[in-house]
């Protein structure tokens, strides 16, 4: 007797598949919970509408410029995807206002309340004079290239700071970036390249993860990631009392204390810090060198703050300063319970994602939002009313938890590269807002069009 129904295997297995897509797409388009939201078919259907965008269309990272086009022909709230919604109203903060018990597994709030103790603003404080030592080497080595006609790259500088920082408090020794002639320039890249793999990690359902864990070289990897060289010096008993020893010193269950639970936990801090810290430092470096009258000012602030304290002022005495604090504020602009938008339910299990720039480039909001305007935040009554809608660190149980590790970098590094201590001036060169600084890329962090960098004269 044949097969059933005189189909081969091969035939069975197509037309099982196809059947299996058929009802799939059924259920996606018309029968999910999510169908009533609106947006493309297309993005409802399957999730290689996004990863169109994200890993191919102009290079990558284009799949928030693709959100805002929807966002404008259906309206506030989307479906961005087969699960996901995405909602473009600055005043709908819903998101923020979910505690961390609602939105949170028992095992994901047991993690971070395990690593909460290290990074409180006490744990902070005792960091400051490493943060101190790495800001002066930084200085250093751009000191190096006072009148020798030959341009730095800001943004690698910057990052190489950031990198340090970030794995000196994850691993308590920095990884060196500010040691290598040119600021680990090639590991800068690869950070890039990372948020594009993640990218086509997504869209290939983990394959190009567990591809590049199985085939990837060591040293790579280590380029790359700067999380997992502290992680195997902790495993030599090489690190001091590190991030990896606050998870295994904590009340987690021991079945939760893995390798892999402080692999992960610390390449997210070393990566996290330094992507935003270095991308957000450079930029508002850009800003400043850009526009002198600005620098003026705050070097003017600077100055008579040194001759205040007789000393470089801390990083709660820079706190105090107006200019600086509005000018740093001027550079930054799965939920487990039924929600409610607009009158509309969003289902329980949905993810829900909101994007900063939407609401810190509101011109409603911010008028001119792509204008460095510190002036804009002196007014005490501007000031109340635009504070509702800053959120670079998120809020509440959704905000950043390295927030003070992060300001305390770039307050130190800022004032620091623009007071008098300094010994130098920079000058930018070569460098075009629109093709190297202006956000285009959305690779975890943003990047630029351009490869190119922000390169400055030493002066």
């Amino acid at each position: 007797m044949g097969t059933l129904f005189g189909l081969g295997l091969a035939a069975q297995l197509g037309a099982l598949l196809a059947i299996v897509l058929v009802t799939r797409s059924i259920y996606r388009l018309y029968f999910s919970p999510l169908a009533k939201f609106p947006g493309p078919k297309l993005a409802a259907l399957t999730s290689l509408y996004e990863g169109y965008y994200d890993c191919f269309k102009e290079g990558g990272g284009r799949y928030h410029v693709e959100i805002n086009r929807m966002h404008d022909k259906y309206g506030p709230i989307i479906r961005i995807n087969p699960w996901e919604l995405h909602i473009r109203d600055p005043d709908w903060n819903e998101v923020y206002k979910i505690t961390r018990r609602a939105y949170k597994p028992l095992c994901h709030r047991m993690r971070r309340e395990a690593i909460n103790s290290y990074f409180s603003p006490s744990a902070v404080a005792k960091y400051q004079p490493v943060v101190e030592e790495l800001v002066r080497k930084l200085i250093h080595r751009l000191a190096e290239f006072k009148d020798t006609g030959e341009a730095v790259r800001l943004d690698d500088a910057f990052r190489a700071l950031a990198t340090d920082g970030a794995t000196a408090f994850a691993f308590r020794r920095p990884f060196g970036h500010l040691d290598s002639p040119d600021f680990e320039h090639v590991g800068n890249r690869g950070v890039r390249m990372l948020g594009y793999l993640g990218a086509l990690n997504r869209i290939t359902k983990g394959f190009v993860l567990w591809a590049l864990r199985s085939l990837m070289p060591a040293w790579v990897a280590l380029g790359i990631n700067p999380g997992s060289l502290g992680v195997q010096g902790f495993y030599k008993g090489e690190a001091a009392a590190d991030l990896g020893h606050q998870i295994l010193n904590s009340n987690l269950p021991a079945e939760e204390k893995t390798l892999n639970l402080i692999k992960r936990e610390s390449s997210a801090v070393a990566l996290a810090g330094t992507e935003s810290t270095g991308s957000t430092i450079t930029v508002t470096a850009y800003c400043l060198l850009s526009q002198p009258e600005k620098a003026a000012r705050l070097r003017t602030e600077l100055k008579q703050a040194y001759e205040n304290c007789g000393r470089p002022p801390t990083y709660q005495e820079l706190k105090e300063l107006p200019y600086l604090v509005r000018r740093l504020v001027a550079s930054w602009c799965v939920q487990a319970a039924n929600m409610m938008y607009r009158g509309l339910v969003i289902p329980k299990g949905t993810y829900v994602s909101t994007t900063q720039n939407d609401t810190h480039f509101c011109a409603d909001i911010f008028p001119d939002p792509h204008t460095f305007c510190p002036e804009r935040w002196l007014d005490g009554a501007d000031r109340k009313r635009l504070s509702k809608y800053l959120v670079p660190f998120g809020r509440g149980a959704r905000s950043c938890i390295g927030m003070d590790i992060a300001l305390t970098e770039i307050y130190l590094c800022l004032t620091r590269l623009f007071s008098p201590e300094a010994g130098f001036r920079l000058e930018l060169h070569d460098t075009d807002y629109d093709m190297d600084v202006h956000f285009y890329h959305d690779f975890f962090s943003p990047f630029p069009k351009s490869k190119k960098g922000i390169k400055a004269f030493i002066k």
